[in-house]
């Protein structure tokens, strides 16, 4: 966008942006974060902006008013609050002291935000800046003192007294109808020196309340003077949109100061003990305090972003030791010093094609002399003069070592084996003359003073004689092992190797192999093994294709640390231990440490530093002083443990605001320290942050509930937490914020009171117990009254009843004897009832006794004979029967035994009679149908069962219970049914029985036998 001059205001003060002696590098090139539109910033020009007592950054833009809490911004515009807030989104000046943020916009002059009660005060309706139009137009805002502010304004300063919330305007010289002031310096307590747009350097003497021109400044007239520096020697620099220009304020000259590049000089910051950090039109500058020369300075990112040319609008301090630039056009940069922890370096050869990106495999140090395998060959590095040597080989060189003797020897893939000549400086191949014949060299051993294990990548590993160079192969565990990169040997003399299929363990006894087994958690990660080292507390570090492990070489016992723990990769090129034991692994996704301890990783990646995110194999190696070197695609890095940088400037963790159902509850939670919810707003999620804007991706947090959690709850990247259904009560929710090197901060906390439902309060329990209490006693007090009538009510009753008894007795006594001399004669009568029904039975049966001999016919004979079976079963049922109680149950056992053996007696057949019969009662109506079925199988069976010439007569008779049912079997061993019996539909007594049958609920079944009847009546009763 085409910037207007007259629309564009920022300062950077001298006595408010002191950097507190931070040991800030002096660099070509500053890298700095920025932060724009990705991050929700409402636009790019951000003219002023300050930090809040919580260390929130407001920043004011063309477009908005923006705060940042270093993952996202919060804009408030002319739509917040409903029209009650911001008034004009154009914000040219922005000023917080004490929970005011005050506020100069482009056309309603001056404002105040109160972040504590989320309220926006306007002054363009006061009668001051009614009655003059051009104090609508405020350009800036600068602190005069803890009373009075100094709004910059169209043709006036507006001063504002904070304490009693009065303005007084106070115009400007009548010399250039459109001059507003850019810049302020105090000179004195009352008087200062203001920069204008036009009119160079005005002094404003506060008790007067009255500006004056000041001649010695007026070469810079139409020269905008836009910031101020109290510099060495008495001297006061002065930029201005032409440049820079020294004062000497003992004798007053004015002199400009040369720059390598003329630039507008826009502001000033106390970079270190030596140099001040100017913003400039076209970026920044550092300027030397002692000799005022200046060097120019790259502004970049951390992705290879250049963002030099900018202008820089403002540079100011936070309270983590941050630095922070506000530009014209390109939104904000940050500035951290603990930011870059390591320093890339890249092998520098200037005269090779291949200087870019030489991909790094092995280091060996010699004291100042650094040696490196590369994909092109060997490489010397000076450390003294910094100067690179390249032995080129153009293959791959993987290992380098030197042996016991001092000797270098490396190797690589199609290189052989090589020896470097000290004399001649340079390497001879000799893998001619050892006759291996493998070419691809993985490994170099120096096993001894006289040999050397030279491992190759497809044909084992062969033992050199360093004399004669005679090789021989040496098996492992007997046979040839391929592709072993990595080795270790121990303080006794064994040898540990790393191959694609284990971890080898070789003494001069036993070879022991360690390997992944997936059934066991005791075993390696993975059986590729890419690095071997040991720490000093007897522990073996192995890197594999899939996991770091660690060997306790006094239990045996293997610690798996996986991806998911805590790595951010898992695929360990190379593994190194520091002084302090901490271990140091390379991977895929840049450095991880692992603090043996307290068993956490700290993660490193490009941003911080690296070479790159992706290291190689082999590419990891510690020399004698402690130092630490890892290589990979993009060159390599070397540090000592001891001097990374530590953040240990650390943030307040802030609980932002708390939504109920995923909707923000209409409270500043920012500002509130309790909050009350009902007891069904049971979905509460806290949103928090920990203002550390250096890596915020890298702050963690840790949170509880006092009240619901007994501990806090594991370390997280998340910002955000949800509880549900929390029972009413009292709870205080903790919330605890890390910066990027998990130092830890403060927590905030908000004390959280669920109310209990109307019928759980203490109150309602109170009124409920009273009420009870109270009920209790009525009805205690009723019925005691109402006892009390009864009793007396009663006590009457019995008085007049008690001669009604004694009448009533004496009457109950007459009828007592009337229905005993009853009952008698009923028991008389039923005797003699039973006595003629039995008479009248044996007649009957006499009657049929004397018809059946007066005739002749077989067949009616027969009949008579069943008629008279028949009634002597009745009688003998009905004598069992009138011996009995009316509720009074049968045994049915002794019942059937009893029938049988009367039925076989009567009728006089020599029969044997078997009984399988199961104790149990039944109800007496059951009696009659079931007598008269045995009748007709007992007597069926002695007619017509048994020819005349059978000598044994056997009759069988079981009863059981099934289930619900009770199962009559009945047997005979005679002749049998015929077919034609069985398939009649004729036969009477078998129609009896089955009718009686299903009389009781049941059914009749005739079983099919070689011999004899076989009958199953199953029933119910």
């Amino acid at each position: 966008m085409i910037k207007n001059v007259l629309l564009v205001f920022t300062i950077c003060f001298s006595f408010v942006v002191q950097s507190q002696n931070l040991k800030l590098p002096l660099q070509d090139t500053l890298r700095v974060s920025q932060i724009a539109q990705q991050e929700g910033l409402s636009q790019l020009n951000v003219l002023q902006f300050d930090f809040d007592e919580n260390g929130y950054l407001w920043a004011g833009t063309e477009d908005g008013l923006n705060r940042f809490n270093g993952n996202a911004m919060k804009v408030f515009s002319q739509n917040y609050l409903n029209g009650y807030g911001l008034t004009d989104d154009h914000i040219r000046g922005l000023f917080y002291s004490n929970d005011t943020l005050w506020l100069g916009t482009n056309t309603h002059s001056l404002q105040a935000y109160i972040p504590s009660r989320d309220e926006f005060i306007h002054f363009k309706e006061t009668e001051i800046i009614t009655a003059d139009p051009s104090l609508s137009y405020a350009h800036g805002i600068f602190e005069l003192n803890s009373q009075y502010l100094l709004v910059s304004t169209l043709k006036n300063g507006l001063l504002v007294d904070r304490k009693l919330r009065e303005l007084h305007r106070i115009p400007l010289p009548e010399i250039s109808a459109n001059d507003y002031i850019l810049s302020i310096f105090q000179r004195s307590e009352n008087v200062f020196w203001v920069g204008t747009y036009f009119n160079g350097v005005l002094e404003l003497d506060l008790e007067r309340r009255v500006f004056t021109n000041l001649a010695h400044f007026d070469a810079l007239d139409n020269d905008p003077v836009q910031a101020f520096q109290k510099a060495e020697r008495g001297q006061l620099l002065i930029g201005t949109q032409k440049g820079l220009f020294s004062y000497a304020l003992d004798n007053g000259e004015l002199a400009p100061i040369p720059q390598q590049q003329e630039d507008g000089v826009r502001c000033f910051f106390n970079w270190n003990e030596e140099y001040y950090l100017m913003g400039v039109t076209h970026g920044i500058k550092f300027l030397h305090k002692e000799t005022l020369k200046t060097k120019p300075v790259v502004l970049a990112g951390f992705e290879k972003e250049i963002y030099s040319p900018v202008e820089i609008l403002q540079i100011k301090q936070d309270s983590t030791m941050g630095i922070w630039l506000g530009s014209q056009g390109k939104g904000l940069f940050y500035y951290h010093p603990a930011r870059q922890k390591f320093t890339p370096k890249r092998i520098d050869l200037k005269d090779e094609p291949e200087k870019e990106f030489i991909s790094i495999f092995n280091f060996l140090r010699e004291k100042d002399t650094l040696w490196m395998t590369t994909t092109i060959g060997f490489v010397k590095h000076e450390l003294k003069n910094g100067n690179y040597k390249l032995y080129r080989k153009d293959r791959l060189g993987y290992t380098l070592i030197k042996d016991q003797h001092g000797q270098i020897w490396g190797g690589g893939f199609d290189q052989g084996l090589e020896k470097y000549d000290r004399d001649k400086d340079r390497f001879i191949e000799v893998t001619p003359f050892t006759s291996i014949p493998d070419r691809d060299v993985a490994e170099i051993i120096p096993v001894s003073r006289d040999s050397l294990w030279v491992s190759t990548w497809s044909s084992g590993i062969f033992s050199v004689d360093l004399e004669s160079y005679a090789s021989r192969p040496v098996k492992i565990m007997g046979k040839d092992l391929y592709r072993s990169r990595a080795s270790y040997i121990d303080k006794d003399g064994s040898i540990w190797l790393g191959a694609d299929d284990g971890l080898y363990h070789i003494t001069p006894k036993t070879t022991t192999k360690y390997e992944h087994r997936p059934e066991e958690v005791n075993s390696l990660s993975n059986n590729r093994v890419f690095s071997i080292t040991k720490d000093e507390l007897n522990n073996l570090w192995i890197g594999t294709a899939k996991g770091l492990n660690k060997l306790n070489l006094e239990t045996g016992e293997i610690t798996q640390y996986l991806e998911q723990p805590g790595l951010p990769n898992d695929f360990i090129y190379g593994v190194l231990t520091d002084e302090n034991n901490d271990v140091w692994v390379s991977t895929n996704r840049g450095l991880s440490k692992l603090d043996q301890p307290g068993e956490t990783f700290t993660n490193f990646t490009e941003q911080d530093g690296l070479q790159n995110n992706e290291f190689n194999g082999k590419a990891a190696y510690k020399d004698s002083l402690g130092y630490l070197y890892f290589g990979g695609m993009n060159g390599f890095n070397v540090f000592h443990a001891d001097s990374i940088p530590v953040n240990q400037h650390v943030g307040k963790t802030i609980i932002e605001n708390v939504e109920l159902f995923g909707n923000p509850i209409e409270k500043n939670i920012i500002y509130a320290d309790t909050l009350s919810l009902n007891y069904d707003e049971n979905v509460i999620t806290f949103n928090y942050t920990s203002l550390n804007f250096l890596l915020p991706e890298k702050n963690r947090y840790q949170f509880k509930m006092l009240g619901f959690d007994k501990e806090w709850r594991p370390i997280t990247k998340e910002r955000t937490t949800t509880y549900t259904n929390l029972n009413p009560g009292t709870y205080t929710f903790m919330v605890k914020g890390s910066n990027n090197d998990l130092v830890w901060g403060q927590p905030d906390s908000l004390v959280l009171t669920i109310r209990a439902p109307w019928f759980d309060t203490t109150f309602f329990k109170l009124f409920l117990i009273f009420a009870v209490l109270l009920l209790i006693t009525a009805i205690y007090l009723f019925r005691y009254n109402q006892k009390k009538a009864e009793n007396l009510r009663l006590q009457r009753m019995v008085e007049g009843r008690t001669s009604e008894l004694k009448k009533s007795n004496e009457d109950l006594n007459v009828a007592m004897k009337l229905s005993k001399e009853q009952n008698e004669n009923i028991a008389f009568l039923m005797q003699e009832l039973n006595h003629r029904v039995k008479n009248n039975l044996q007649l009957i049966a006499s009657l049929l006794d004397i018809q059946k001999e007066s005739i002749n016919d077989e067949l009616a004979k027969n009949n008579l004979q069943a008629a008279q079976n028949r009634l002597f079963t009745i009688a003998t049922i009905h004598d069992l029967l009138s011996g009995k109680r009316p509720e009074e149950h049968f045994k049915l056992d002794e019942f059937v035994s009893t029938l049988a053996n009367e039925l076989v007696r009567f009728m006089g057949a020599g029969v044997q009679l078997s009984f399988n019969l199961h104790s149990m009662e039944v109800h007496k109506k059951c009696i009659t149908p079931l007598g008269i079925i045995i009748n007709e199988l007992v007597t069926n069976s002695l007619k017509h069962a048994f020819p005349a010439n059978q000598e044994s007569k056997h009759l069988w008779i079981s009863l059981t219970k099934k289930k619900s049912f009770i199962e009559l079997e009945y047997k005979d061993n005679g002749i049998g049914i015929s077919k034609e019996l069985r398939e009649s539909k004729n036969s009477l007594g078998f129609d009896l029985i089955e009718n009686l049958a299903r009389q009781l609920k049941g059914r009749m079944e005739i079983k099919r036998t070689k011999k004899g009847t076989h009958i199953i009546v199953l029933f119910e009763c």
